[in-house]
């Protein structure tokens, strides 16, 4: 089974030979990688086949030059330059990490028990083993509490995209669009919105390495939660959910009736301005159904809706 997997890469001599060995050691599956690379295709290609162990699994590893406008370009620029074909299935990978040996022949395992691949847009996800610099284990990413759902998604992405494994239709969704937002969260929302099918395994095959300061970034404690509440009244979010919006609109017919009727009042809540309306963006935050995995992230959602930073 085919599996093309997007790394797009940036400066990643450190880790990025790590992580394609785990990639091309991947059991029962035959994985296709295509580099975008944001400095520079050469140097990248330089580096990697100066291993005789890439030299072997040259004609599978693409590397090709990036925008150079961001890690959200890099990764669409890999969506565009990509056939969806029917019976394969696509992945997305970081530069850094490190893949467990079964993690492509459990997800594809995964998809084609839950969801119909010929007919509907489908995403694997998971947790992860988050790791140091040097991939020693430090906890658990968090699992997923409720049910997966597009008014889920228009508030939050449930899993990395390191850990995402989707099916042609969801890649012919996602080539439509040609605004640069998250590929990760984009996926889990065009996926979501076309009635697709999301997958979410809590057993962790990616070591997802963390470094320095970014070892925080696992979202746990209170002073983590503190410290997104105040990003999110501070606009961090309301950037993102105008990113979001612009990126689905062109898939706003793919939706189904009762996403786009969601997806319509979103738009109408974001835009939603003044401190004379703050009950009724309230009223309309609960009407639509949004929610957050976890409750104390949901009220502070309800918070930012009353003071207009959705």
């Amino acid at each position: 089974m085919k599996v093309h997997i997007f790394l797009a890469s940036f400066r990643g001599e450190k880790f990025l030979s790590t992580q394609l060995k785990s990639i091309l050691n991947q059991q029962g599956v035959s994985p296709i990688v295509h580099i975008s690379d944001d400095e520079s295709a050469l140097a990248c290609s330089e580096f990697l086949f100066q291993e005789i162990s890439f030299m072997k699994h040259r004609q599978v590893i693409d590397v090709k030059d990036g925008p150079r406008q961001g890690v959200n370009a890099n990764f669409l620029s890999l969506l565009h330059c990509s056939e969806a074909a029917d019976g394969e299935f696509y992945a997305f990978s970081d530069q850094d990490d490190f893949w467990l040996p079964n993690k492509l022949s459990v997800a594809l395992a995964a998809i084609k028990s839950e969801a119909n691949t010929e007919k509907t847009p489908c995403v694997y996800m998971g947790r992860t083993n988050i790791c140091d610099g040097d991939l020693n284990y430090l906890c658990l990413s968090k699992p997923k509490p409720r049910a997966a759902g597009f008014q889920n998604a228009l508030l939050e992405l449930i899993a990395g995209g390191n850990t995402m494994v989707f099916n042609q239709h969801t890649l012919r969704l996602l080539k439509k669009i040609d605004h640069p937002a998250h590929h990760d969260w984009l996926t889990y929302l065009v996926v979501t919105a076309c009635g697709g099918t999301v997958v979410f395994d809590d057993e962790p095959y990616v070591l997802y390495r963390q470094h320095g300061a970014n070892v925080v970034g696992a979202n746990n404690g209170v002073a983590q939660k503190l410290y997104r509440l105040r990003k999110l009244l501070n606009n961090e979010f309301r950037v993102w959910a105008a990113d979001n919006i612009e990126a689905l609109k062109p898939i706003v017919d793919d939706m189904t009736a009762e996403n786009r009727r969601v997806y319509e009042g979103f738009v109408r809540l974001h835009h939603m301005r003044g401190w004379n309306r703050c009950f009724s963006r309230l009223s309309l935050f609960r009407k639509l159904g949004l929610y957050r995995q976890r409750r104390l992230e949901h009220f502070g959602f309800m918070l930012a809706a009353f003071c207009g930073k959705v």
